[in-house]
Order: structure tokens, then C-alpha cells, then sequence
């Protein structure tokens, strides 16, 4: 039996879930196989480096994984999901508001994270294409905003083990200055364009009123559209 394959028992035995197996052994593969690298010579003996996974607990299933839900905006998500990747916080998904939801096991790992501007489907499926050879996966979308992340133990090996464990954020959203100045800006034109429609509705005849109700929801749509395309030409920007 190979030395990944007893490996393989032992974390299957400690109670270490199959997916976090399977997961931790491909990345350990990758690691030897780059570096053309002797299992036992790297790692040790394959007991002792099974328990110094599990942080020598003895089963992965005595500690439940923390949870994590935040947000942010589009101009702070890519640098708080990388921040948050270095503390050891995986990402699985975006709930329906839009927010982050992650977990850290017993024995985290590095992990980074991408924000690519993909507003439909057929935008999404092309991203994943174009990124996946580089070991990243979809994890979320958003909005006009698709997520991946990856591991960095596929790359750096037992290195990407973290050896403190920082205390999870207590805030559960982060905005940026540009991301309030956006959001009040939206505000801003919505007011002036519902403060016009109310004077003209008050005071103008029926032709007036048709066509400062149809100029004021020309206008908000305008403003809005140019909020939006600053948070898309960032997000471009970001990508590169």
C-alpha cells in the first residue's frame, strides 16, 4: 500500500469526512508529484503525519468547523475574501442577500479567492473555463459578480497549514469609501428625481405630468446605469 493510500485510512478512521480527504490527499499528490518529492522523506511517518493533520486530536469530528457570514461591497469583496482566505476561512457559497458563507476546520488551510465581472450565465461558464486550468473553481455569483477560490496547498504543500488561528471578524459588512460614495450618489439622483416628479405632478397639467413622470424614470435610470458602470470598469480593473 502506498504511503497516500494508508494515509487515506488513517483519516478515514479518525472520522475525517470523505470530501476533506479525498480534498487534502489530491492536494498532497499535486505537492510530491511537482517536486518529485518521497513521501516519507517529506512528511515523515505516515502516522504521525496523519495525527499532525488532525492537529493530533485524534478525530477531525470532535471539533465542529466555525461558520463565518459577512459582506461587502464590490469594491472591498476581492481584498476581504483574501484577507479572510489567510486566516483559513473556505468559502462555499453566497446566500440570497448576497453574502459570504464560509467555514474553518480544526486544521485550516490558505485558500484565495477571485472577483471576475460575469454578468450572465454564458459570461460565468467562459470565466470557469479560462480559470480552471489554473486550479480555481466557481463558488458563488452575485449580481454581476462570479467568485472562485482555490487552495494554496496544491502549490506550497503543508506550508499552506495555518499555525495560529485569529479570531473570526465581528463585523458582518464592510464598505468602502468609493461604496458609500455609490451608493449615496444613487440616492442622491433618485431624491432630485422624485422631488421634480412631485412638484410637476402638484402643479402641471396632464401632458406635464406624462412627460416629467417619463423624464424622471429616464434620469434615475441614467444615474443608476452610471453607478453601476463605475463598479463594473473597477471590478475590470481588478481582474487583470
Amino acid at each position: 500500500m502506498s504511503y497516500l493510500d494508508e494515509l487515506t485510512v488513517l483519516l478515514r478512521e479518525r472520522g475525517v469526512s470523505e470530501e476533506r480527504v479525498r480534498a487534502t490527499v489530491d492536494d498532497l499528490s499535486s505537492f510530491l508529484m511537482e517536486g518529485g518529492l518521497d513521501p516519507e522523506e517529506e512528511f515523515g511517518p505516515v502516522t504521525d503525519f496523519a495525527d499532525d493533520l488532525l492537529g493530533k486530536t485524534g478525530s477531525e469530528s470532535e471539533a465542529a468547523p466555525e461558520t463565518l457570514v459577512w459582506g461587502a461591497d464590490a469594491f472591498e469583496a476581492h481584498a476581504r475574501m483574501n484577507e479572510m482566505g489567510a486566516q483559513g476561512w473556505e468559502l462555499e457559497r453566497l446566500d440570497g442577500m448576497g453574502r459570504f458563507v464560509g467555514h474553518r476546520g480544526e486544521t485550516p488551510q490558505v485558500w484565495e479567492y477571485r472577483q471576475v465581472i460575469a454578468p450572465g450565465r454564458r459570461e460565468r461558464e467562459r470565466a470557469a473555463e479560462r480559470l480552471e486550468p489554473e486550479g480555481w473553481e466557481l463558488f458563488g455569483y452575485f449580481f454581476t459578480y462570479a467568485y472562485f477560490k482555490r487552495p494554496t496547498a496544491a502549490s506550497v504543500g503543508p506550508a499552506a497549514e495555518l499555525g495560529e488561528r485569529p479570531e473570526p471578524t465581528a463585523r458582518s459588512f464592510f464598505w468602502s469609501a468609493r461604496g458609500l460614495v455609490s451608493v449615496g450618489v444613487a440616492l442622491v439622483v433618485v431624491l432630485i428625481s422624485l422631488f421634480f416628479l412631485g412638484t410637476t405632478l402638484w402643479e402641471g397639467d396632464g401632458s406635464d405630468r406624462v412627460a416629467t413622470l417619463l423624464g424622471a424614470v429616464v434620469g434615475a435610470a441614467i444615474g443608476l446605469g452610471a453607478v453601476m458602470a463605475v463598479f463594473r470598469l473597477v471590478a475590470r480593473f481588478r481582474n487583470r
